[in-house]
Formats: C-alpha cells, sequence, structure tokens
C-alpha cells in the first residue's frame, strides 16, 4: 500500500512541475506555457508523431497516420502574438502544410511579444533615383533633411513610421537611421520578401543564381506582381540588400516601417501604391564629375552626348594637373600610386553614379585628353587616351572597311615631336570595294581618302582636312605619303615622298 501511495505522490509531483522556455524568433523569455495535450490513438506502423513546440516546450503531440496533410492553428500565449508556425527551432523556414507527413515531425511556433517598448530613433530613406530619392544621392545628410519618415504618434501599441514617395523603374533605397551603416533595413525587410531563382540584377554570377544560393529576393503585391526586387552587392544579409523599383511599377508610394525594440526580429516595412505615374521617356543624362570640378554632382560642364540609337553616351575630358588631389596616390583602387585626377560618370536623371566597371570605385587619370564611353545596358564605362591618327577609306587585315573611324593596327598613329604630330601612310588601290562606290560617284580622281584626326577608338574629337580644299578629305593615289599636322596652328599636310 505504501508503495502504491508512494508512485502516486511522484506521478502528481512530475505533473505539477512544468518549465516554460521562450518561443523562437523572440528576444525574451516568457514564463507563460500552454499545455500540452496527447492525442490517444494507438501508434502503429502506419502512424507518426507530429510534435507542435513553443521553444521547447511541447504544446500538443500526436498520431497521425502517413500520408496526412496537416492543419494549421493558432495557440495562445499571454502577452504574445502568434505569427507562424516553422519547421525547425531557429524559425527561419515556414512549416508547409501542403506537403503531407511521412514521419515523425516537429513543428514549432513563433510568436512576437505584445509588451510595447517606444522607439525614439529617427528613420530615413537613403538612396538613389529618378524620383524623391534623387535628392538623397547615398547622402545621409541629405536623406536626413529631404527623406526622413513621420512617426505615428496615435498608435500605442508598437512603432509606426510612414513616408511618401514618388518611385520610377530602378530606384533603390535603404532604410537607415542616426547617419549610420550599421542596421540598416532594405528589401529583406519587407513583408513577404521571398528569395527567388534568377540572375541577381546587382552582381551578376557566372551562370545562373538560384533560390539556395539566396543571392536574389523579390517582394509582390496583392496581385502577385514583382514590385520590388533586390540582391547582393556586398556580401550582406538580404535585409540590408537595396530595394529596388521594379519594371512597369513606376508610382508614388507609401513605405511604412514597424518596429519593435524588445523583438527587433520581427520589424518589417510594408508598401502601398497610392497612384501610378507615367514611367520616365528620359532616363538618361550622362556627364562627368570628380576633382575635376570638386565633385559637384549638379554640375553639368562636362557633358556627354547621346547615341542616336539610345545605348550610349560618349564624350571626352581633358585633364591637367590642376584637377589633381593628393589623396588619390594613396587610394586602394589606383594601380599606378602617383598623384592624378579622380572622376566618376554621374545620371542628372536617376542621380546614379558609376566608376571601374560600372560600379561605385573611382576611375584615375593622369594629364591628358580622354575619350569617354557609357553603355546604357550594363552600367559599363571605357576610357581611352586621345592621340593624334590618319583616318579614311581604309581596310583592316580582314579586307573590312573602316570608314573614318580609328582603328587600333588599322589607321595609322602619328607621333608628336615639338609641337607637330608625323607619320607615313601606304596607299593602296580601293578601287570596285562597294563601301568607297561614294568616291565614285563624286568623281574624285584619287583612289583614297583620308583626314588626320586626334582621338581614339571610343570617338574623335577634333579633325584637320586639306587646307587646300576648305574642309574637304585628302585624295590620294597610290603611293607612300609623309603625313603631318602643326597642333598649334591646326593645318595638316599629306605630301608624298
Amino acid at each position: 500500500m505504501k508503495r502504491f501511495l508512494s508512485i502516486i505522490a511522484l506521478l502528481l509531483v512530475l505533473v505539477m512541475t512544468v518549465t516554460s522556455f521562450a518561443a523562437c524568433g523572440d528576444d525574451s523569455k516568457d514564463e507563460s506555457s500552454a499545455d500540452a495535450s496527447v492525442d490517444e490513438s494507438v501508434a502503429d506502423s502506419e502512424n507518426v508523431t507530429v510534435t507542435w513546440y513553443y521553444g521547447s516546450e511541447v504544446l500538443k503531440e500526436e498520431q497521425v497516420a502517413k500520408g496526412t496533410t496537416l492543419t494549421s492553428w493558432t495557440p495562445e500565449v499571454a502577452d504574445k502574438s502568434f505569427t507562424g508556425w516553422f519547421a525547425e527551432a531557429s524559425c527561419s523556414t515556414a512549416f508547409d502544410f501542403a506537403v503531407a507527413v511521412e514521419a515523425d515531425t516537429d513543428i514549432f511556433a513563433a510568436f512576437r511579444s505584445e509588451v510595447y517598448v517606444e522607439d525614439t530613433t529617427e528613420y530615413y530613406l537613403i538612396g538613389t533615383g529618378s524620383g524623391s530619392m534623387k535628392v538623397s544621392g547615398w547622402d545621409h545628410t541629405a536623406s536626413a533633411e529631404n527623406l526622413k519618415m513621420t512617426k505615428d504618434t496615435s498608435i500605442t501599441d508598437k512603432n509606426v513610421y510612414t513616408i511618401e514617395i514618388e518611385m520610377f523603374a530602378g530606384d533603390r533605397f535603404q532604410i537607415c537611421h542616426d547617419g549610420s551603416w550599421d542596421g540598416q533595413f532594405g528589401i529583406g525587410g519587407f513583408a513577404g520578401c521571398e528569395y527567388a531563382a534568377g540572375i541577381n540584377p546587382n552582381k551578376p554570377a557566372e551562370g545562373e543564381v538560384t533560390a539556395e544560393d539566396q543571392k536574389y529576393a523579390e517582394v509582390k503585391n496583392a496581385d502577385g506582381e514583382v514590385v520590388f526586387i533586390g540582391g547582393d552587392e556586398n556580401n550582406n544579409t538580404s535585409v540590408s540588400w537595396n530595394a529596388i523599383l521594379n519594371e512597369g511599377h513606376d508610382g508614388k508610394y507609401k513605405i511604412t516601417l514597424i518596429t519593435y525594440p524588445n523583438s527587433i526580429s520581427y520589424n518589417e516595412i510594408q508598401f502601398e501604391l497610392i497612384e501610378k505615374i507615367e514611367p520616365m521617356t528620359q532616363t538618361h543624362e550622362m556627364y562627368v564629375y570628380g576633382t575635376v570640378n570638386e565633385w559637384a554632382n549638379d554640375d553639368k560642364t562636362f557633358a556627354l552626348a547621346e547615341s542616336e540609337d539610345k545605348t550610349t553616351w560618349s564624350g571626352f575630358i581633358t585633364i591637367t594637373e590642376d584637377h589633381y588631389a593628393d589623396w588619390t596616390a594613396t587610394d586602394e583602387n589606383n594601380a599606378s600610386g602617383e598623384v592624378c585626377a579622380a572622376i566618376k560618370l554621374i545620371n542628372h536623371i536617376s542621380g546614379s553614379d558609376y566608376g571601374v566597371d560600372g560600379g561605385m570605385a573611382n576611375i584615375f587619370l593622369s594629364a591628358g585628353t580622354y575619350a569617354i564611353k557609357y553603355t546604357v545596358a550594363d552600367n559599363s564605362i571605357a576610357v581611352q587616351a586621345c592621340d593624334y591618327y590618319v583616318v579614311g577609306t581604309l581596310l583592316d587585315a580582314e579586307g573590312n572597311a573602316v570608314n573614318f573611324a580609328v582603328k587600333e593596327g588599322v589607321s595609322p598613329k602619328l607621333e608628336v615631336v615639338d609641337g607637330v604630330a608625323t607619320g607615313k601612310l601606304e596607299v593602296y588601290d580601293a578601287t570596285g570595294l562597294a563601301d568607297y562606290n561614294w568616291m565614285v560617284a563624286q568623281s574624285k580622281p584619287g583612289v583614297m581618302a583620308v583626314k588626320v584626326v586626334f582621338g581614339s577608338e571610343l570617338g574623335i574629337k577634333d579633325w584637320y582636312a586639306d587646307p587646300a580644299t576648305e574642309g574637304d578629305n585628302f585624295y590620294l593615289p597610290l603611293g607612300t605619303y609623309n603625313v603631318s599636322l602643326d597642333i598649334a596652328t591646326g593645318t595638316a599636310s599629306v605630301v608624298a615622298e
């Protein structure tokens, strides 16, 4: 009898001893707990055990038949809000209720603390773009002044900040605070952000970047359209990736940031389209800036010109020692290690600037004149020093026409000595070549037409023609010629040997 009573007493002690554990994804330990319930159905080889957890605490354990599709339910914990079921204790992967269970399964509940803690931080947007983000230009000071989010003080159970901005396709932003690059929120902070298969638009990799690589993410609207995209640019986590407005979603947006200082992992960004706006027809307007104009990004002195097909922008800039800056010699991206000038290109429509390989690094140049070409498709920049060449109705080694353009190995390069550029030209018979029929049509006596130019393969800045014909080409029969240009006067001459 005593043994029987001892067993009963021990069972009572075990029943009365309950330990509470903190929920996964929460920042504090909660002392409340929910009673675990157990399905009393008999386990056999056709059944599996499903255990529902809150942290380490069992909320419910049940036996279900293999192949059963589970149904979500909402547990209750004092002062906490249930946020979902997850497949592991870290609560990073949502449990998929559409997939039937075939083996013993653990499921974990995530909760957010409902105890209100006031957030006194000032948040603002920082980024770049053609719309409201243009005033930022990734400048913390400008963003704090012009793009500060407003806190709704009438809401007392959470901290809600909002701002309304206009955005055009390609505009990008993050939400920062206190002038810091630490703890900012990007696309990974959006409610509903999902990793997606596809090529990262910001940092292309070799081959396809898949969802499993977690290098590309999307945020969709209620209609399933991808509104914001983002990808890994600086090897950061997705929370700090730039949020970029996707094509076809230009509009005025309300951006909302909700914060929980005591459960920061539940901070989230929401968006609302207030009004659609027409896409911009002019998306680029390219200029050079840097130590040449004290980094005045609103200075349009050094303009590039758009190509007829709108695929490139090109132009020229002359660098002098007056444009040099001492800090350039120690910059890690300056391979020469010499004091020189530093430049970038800036798009005055979007506010974006571009350096080496379209990235953020400055382009370093010594004194001289350079041709610059920007390609819209990939934001790439090519820079070449200008020299003196002979161009005209020339042929390359494969017999292809190179009409009045500089091409390495085809266009004779002139050497400059004491202000005079000189070189030799071999004239060959181009009769009958289709590309040169225009000379025949004009009844020109020569078989080759040439000019002297100053430029590079990226473009020609200055042209020097036959002074005897008031700007027309030199028309030359077969033979060898000495070519010269007096740089000071701009007078070119071509004399047969």
